[in-house]
């Protein structure tokens, strides 16, 4: 009975020196550098958000936070790499629609965007806008979907990747509009901004930074904005929803999640850096500049989002008939 009683009394202590020396970790987050995996290239639109709100987290306290870029397998990669992450809290991933499209287009992924992953928060929208070529003959959404109606198949439009948003953005028009336009795949931007400005594609969707010199040139041609509201870098343009398609109001957002299994407290620590960097004036005016409004959705609120998208792109893939890879 003694040795019983004195393997209970020191299961306790190891317990609670466990429980205390977790507790120490938490209360001294971070003590050393932070890793954000991007899953994009460097000095992509996604490493340019996630750079501008981390130096200010990083500000905060007085640390380090360090960006990886981990391109491939869109996004699932830098995904997979973290999934499998100590969840310490010091490996986060930067997310963007990749993150809620994969799991209806990947039949092998190995990871989940809700069992793998905790939430931190979003950081911004990156507005989206709806574009043609200036020798197409469409000046609104109007025009263009009975032109695509009297022409099944004439018009094509453009997209970066298979999941993207201009992808599945598009997909998504094509169905509430019922119209036929061919989709034409690309490995990124450079090419599909020179191939639309030239009008071998007729149309595409484009964020501000990406369509703004086209415009000004007058290459192409704006005929909506894909976001809850008319923008201050096109303010006559009206918005999809002013033009009778509210549900393909659909704008990419960006955010940060961490591993399943980090302690609450450090998820709420750097809930709360994100959401002070997101009230700095300076960081608002840098990300706005870089083309990406504030719309901040920290923790269970973040959560929805992701869980809300997960099953619209899953219906969107269904209905398109896009097969998985």
């Amino acid at each position: 009975m003694k040795i019983r009683r004195f393997g209970v009394i020191m299961a306790a202590w190891l317990l609670a020196l466990t429980l205390a020396g977790a507790g120490r970790a938490q209360d001294s987050f971070p003590n050393r550098p932070v890793r954000v995996v991007i899953p994009y290239s460097a000095g992509s639109v996604a490493d340019v958000f996630g750079r501008i709100v981390t130096q200010n987290m990083a500000a905060q306290w007085n640390g380090s936070i360090i960006l990886e870029s981990k391109s491939g397998a869109n996004g699932s990669i830098a995904a997979e790499d973290v999934a499998r992450a100590a969840p310490d809290g010091y490996t986060w991933l930067l997310v963007t629609t990749f993150f809620t499209t994969s799991p209806s287009l990947n039949i092998t992924l190995r990871w989940d965007p809700v069992r793998d992953f905790i939430p931190i928060g979003q950081i911004c929208q990156a507005p989206n806008f709806f574009i043609v070529p200036t020798s197409l003959p469409v000046k609104n959404v109007a025009e263009y979907v009975a032109l695509a109606r009297a022409k099944p198949g004439a018009l094509n439009y453009s997209h970066p990747g298979k999941g993207s948003t201009g992808h599945l953005g598009f997909e998504l028009f094509k169905r509430l509009a019922g119209i036929d336009v061919t989709p034409i795949g690309y490995r990124g931007y450079p090419q599909m901004v020179a191939d639309i400005s030239s009008g071998l594609i007729t149309s595409t969707f484009l964020s501000a930074n990406q369509a703004l010199a086209q415009v000004q040139t007058g290459a192409i041609r704006i005929i909506a904005t894909i976001n809850d509201g008319r923008s201050k870098y096109f303010p006559d343009v009206p918005t999809m929803a002013e033009q009778g398609f509210a549900d393909a109001q659909v704008t990419p957002w960006f955010g940060i999640v961490v591993p399943a299994g980090t302690p609450q407290p450090i998820v709420d620590r750097i809930g709360k850096a994100l959401e002070a960097a997101l009230a700095t004036p300076e960081v608002r005016e840098k990300l706005d500049l870089a083309g990406c409004l504030v719309k901040s959705a920290p923790l269970a609120q973040f959560g929805d989002i992701i869980t809300s998208d997960i099953a619209l792109w899953a219906k969107v893939i269904r209905d398109a008939g896009i097969p998985p890879d």
